[in-house]
């Protein structure tokens, strides 16, 4: 079926209509009538029927404003409806002039809520007034309820309006936001609602840029990303949820003229979820038989910028200058994995944090994800999902899918983490994460165990898939106005203690805590500061062809024998101890004091 002034070549008719749409008299047929007013309720069910809006925009209004439709097609639509009645939305789908889902668009937009007492809902007089309602070419949405539910949506719509009701601007700016992603054949579009603002990024040929055309406050951006999920998903995870991580999908069809299929929506809270702080990861998928070429010149509608770095210094305090050499190639590798290894309360997060302020800085065009249990340092430029522990899992698998770059998860302590982590860094990822084992060789018996059949070292001893290993200490340095000679207090060290220091070296610099109450440095403790001891390691294939033709304890007396390895955390202790920073007791207490051999 089709009448007068209707074009049925509904997509590409949009698809030449400039961005902003030239007003001309088909435009103002439309304005004229741009206003409804919703009939009044029949006084007989005025107490059992709710409406949430006295009038609204009428549909050619929101099919031209939403671009899903041209003005002289929408002002034929309005004119063929006025002598047809019924329901505007079925006409036009009938018609070719808009598919169900535009239709579902324009209605959303409308924001016309009709809640009604079930027991009434099947009354004349509702039939004929929701008849009325439809024949002024509104689309409203019906919701029959219980009779306590109506006082509900009565009371809390008096306090509020409902917040699923799509804001025509803010739903054009989702819309328009994706159109623009698209013409510059970005894949991704990134929202991050922060405390105080929302920062929109699109990845365009591999990099994450800030569109700048899209910055705004936290308060529009949640309004944008409620538009997005309420008003253009086609399907969704129940009700827009600001609380929980939800899935919807946009069909291609709702951007007409864009070229993609599909838009595949990931959101969720992130840390700190008490500020109200979310994010958003919208996928795009394109037609590959009639997808087009990316427009660059299209690039200024998104006002592109490269994103800022974040400031500060890199404090790995404690590290060597070897270390800090080997931790910077580490950073700049494309993908693998990176384990830190240590006790709880080794300081292997403030590592982490350091190593990925550090990648962030150096790579600004990355997206980096944490999962957490929970947050300890807030980290700006990255998105931190928060874990209650049970949920760690499901986290991990939001973080995976939200499109990043770098990926930390704060601790492996099931199989399914441990498989998770590796099968990212198979698919190009970076990953840091940490283990609970003593020495950082010990990383490959500890992933074995969690499970012998997927994580076997015959499957993961590949240096592009386990990158880096480093172990981590905590070790009090002494301070230097107090501590006292051991030749004054030797009986400050046992003698197995002094045995075991020997074999490192003579003992005429060694010093122990001293024992000032009064001293002004220390208050007493003997200590001025803590610091890291660690050992770095940067695998190769040489050390995996060791893992797997001798075995870990071989290998890794092989890679310390190398003249380009770093010492053992034992051995860089070991240095403190002789240099007189650090008594040999507390060295002990920190890593374990073990005679001197080959490769230490």
């Amino acid at each position: 079926m089709a009448f007068p002034g209707m074009s049925l070549k509904r997509a590409s008719v949009v698809a030449e209509a400039p961005a902003s749409i030239e007003r001309n008299a088909a435009a103002r047929a439309v304005d004229e009538a741009a206003i409804v007013k919703v009939p009044a309720v029949p006084a007989s069910i005025a107490d059992r029927v709710f409406v949430s809006a006295d009038s609204t925009r009428s549909f050619a209004y929101f099919a031209v404003t939403l671009r899903l439709m041209a003005d002289d097609q929408a002002t034929a639509l309005s004119r063929h409806h006025r002598t047809k009645r019924g329901d505007i939305g079925e006409l036009a789908v009938g018609t070719g002039a808009l598919t169900p889902e535009g239709v579902a668009h324009i209605s959303a937009a409308q924001g016309v809520e009709i809640s009604v007492d079930a027991r009434h809902a099947g009354l004349p007089q509702f039939l004929t007034w929701i008849e009325d309602v439809r024949g002024l070419g509104i689309i409203p949405k019906v919701r029959r309820v219980s009779a306590q539910d109506l006082v509900a949506v009565r009371e809390s719509r008096r306090v509020e309006p409902s917040k699923e009701q799509s804001d025509l601007k803010t739903l054009t700016k989702a819309r328009d936001l994706i159109s623009d992603a698209a013409l510059v054949k970005s894949s991704d579009i990134h929202i991050r609602i922060n405390e105080k603002f929302t920062e929109v990024l699109v990845r365009v040929k591999g990099d994450l840029q800030v569109a700048e055309k899209y910055s705004m406050d936290q308060e529009e951006g949640d309004a944008l990303v409620r538009s997005m999920y309420t008003g253009l998903a086609t399907s969704k995870e129940g009700t827009y949820n600001p609380r929980e991580f939800q899935d919807a999908q946009i069909r291609g069809d709702v951007i007409p003229g864009s070229g993609l299929s599909s838009v595949r929506i990931i959101r969720g809270p992130k840390y700190p979820e008490e500020a109200g702080c979310s994010y958003v990861v919208a996928r795009l998928q394109y037609e590959t038989a009639t997808g087009k070429q990316a427009d660059p010149s299209k690039a200024g509608n998104l006002q592109l910028r490269k994103p800022k770095a974040p400031i500060g210094d890199i404090e790995l305090i404690g590290f060597t200058p070897l270390q800090q050499e080997l931790c910077d190639r580490l950073i700049r590798l494309p993908a693998g994995i990176v384990l830190a290894t240590g006790p709880t309360g080794s300081g292997k997060t403030t590592t982490l944090y350091n190593l990925m302020k550090r990648q962030a800085q150096l790579f600004v065009h990355k997206a980096q994800f944490t999962i957490e249990n929970p947050p300890e340092y807030p980290q700006d430029w990255a998105v931190q999902l928060a874990s209650d522990g049970d949920d760690f899992q499901a986290r991990l698998r939001d973080g995976l899918r939200s499109d990043p770059d770098i990926i930390m998860l704060g601790e492996i302590r099931a199989a399914a983490e441990a498989v998770a982590a590796v099968q990212a860094a198979m698919t190009g990822h970076f990953v840091w994460s940490t283990l609970h084992v003593n020495d950082p060789f010990s990383a490959f018996r500890r992933l074995e165990n969690l499970d012998r059949a997927l994580l076997d070292p015959q499957k993961i001893a590949d240096a592009d898939l386990i990158s880096g290993l480093l172990a981590q200490r905590i070790i009090p340095i002494l301070c230097g106005e107090c501590k006292q000679p051991l030749a004054e207090k030797p009986e400050a060290l046992t003698s197995y203690l002094g045995s075991i220091v020997g074999t490192w070296g003579n003992g005429e610099r060694l010093y122990v805590r001293g024992d000032v109450p009064d001293c002004g440095c220390c208050f007493g403790t003997g200590i001025i500061r803590t610091q890291a001891v660690a050992e770095v390691v940067v695998t190769d294939e040489e050390f995996m062809d060791d893992v797997l033709a001798q075995g870990i304890n071989a290998a890794r007396k092989r890679y310390r024998t190398r003249k380009d390895a770093d010492k053992s955390m034992l051995g860089n202790a070991m240095d403190l101890v002789l240099a007189g920073m650090v008594d040999p007791n507390d060295a002990h207490a920190s890593v374990r004091l073990r005679q001197k051999r080959e490769g230490a």
